[in-house]
């Protein structure tokens, strides 16, 4: 039988995973982008980096940016409430929540700071989970460990939807023609090796063998670790998918979300063409 406490950490991981995943490849542009006039954001100060706030937020509240948005994920999983409205303290090595400066540095925070809050949910007892927190916890005085280990996983959920839909938002508004670049000779396999995978997710299937033809990766996965061939087969993409594995791309190759080869994308998302493509190989 599964625990609550083993319950709240796959919910708790499965979030982490999906923002870590979100966050790959913003650039300090991206970062500190402000899409409107007053936008709250992450400012320099003589000691380094603040975020803006007030203690009566306006109403309606401002835009905040990726850099103010991140700050806050930082802040709610590695602040010191997350240890001791548990009844528990904290560690020396958890440190204290960052103000990150550069994207590379929001990075590094996010991973630290998830790595703190998680270690401090899995030393939790089932006793911590259903006592009440008491007088630390102010107005949720009578509320227990588990109401509370629930609002911060409701915060690492909704503010990792916001700064997914963020990003959404920037690229939509920053086009970049990176496969025309990369068919122009503007762009190297060194320098973006998983485009042949990337072509297939945004399901381009005739800049697959474009691509290879240039020499990218034909087994190279994508940030969400998906192969050209898996997105294919799962796809029913069954052209680009002969065209595949007549060149070379190694079939039996495993995704981490799903524990599936090639076959099985196409068995699991029903292409049965696709299926008997490859059953028959």
């Amino acid at each position: 039988m599964t625990t609550t406490l083993e319950n709240l950490l796959g919910l708790s991981d499965f979030a982490w995973e999906r923002l870590r995943t979100r966050i790959q490849g913003i650039s300090d542009e991206e970062y500190f982008w402000e899409p409107f006039e007053g936008s709250w954001n992450v400012r320099k100060t003589d000691g380094g980096y603040a975020p803006e706030s007030s203690v009566i937020p306006p109403e309606p509240s401002p835009f905040t940016t990726l850099a103010w948005r991140i700050t806050h994920i930082v802040d709610i999983l590695q602040a010191e409430r997350t240890a001791t409205w548990f009844g528990h303290q904290p560690e020396p090595e958890d440190g204290v929540p960052t103000v990150p400066g550069s994207a590379d540095a929001a990075r590094s925070a996010l991973e630290k700071a998830y790595g703190v809050w998680r270690r401090r949910l899995a030393s939790l007892s089932q006793e911590d989970l259903d006592r009440p927190m008491g007088e630390i916890a102010g107005p949720y005085a009578a509320d227990d460990g588990t109401a509370f280990a629930l609002h911060i996983l409701d915060e690492l959920i909704h503010h990792g939807a916001e700064v997914g839909t963020l990003r959404d938002f920037y690229r939509g508004t920053h086009p970049e023609d990176v496969f025309g670049a990369a068919l122009a000779g503007e762009v190297t396999p060194a320098e973006r090796p998983t485009l042949v995978a990337d072509a297939a997710a945004a399901q381009r299937w005739e800049l697959v063998p474009q691509l290879a033809e240039l020499g990218f990766g034909l087994d190279e996965k994508t940030t969400n670790g998906f192969t050209a061939a898996q997105l294919a087969a799962g796809n029913g993409a069954l052209e680009t998918l002969r065209y595949l594995a007549e060149h070379g791309a190694d079939l039996s190759i495993t995704d981490a979300r799903f524990k599936a080869d090639v076959l099985g994308w196409a068995q699991w998302f029903r292409q049965d063409a696709a299926v008997a493509y490859l059953e028959g190989r």
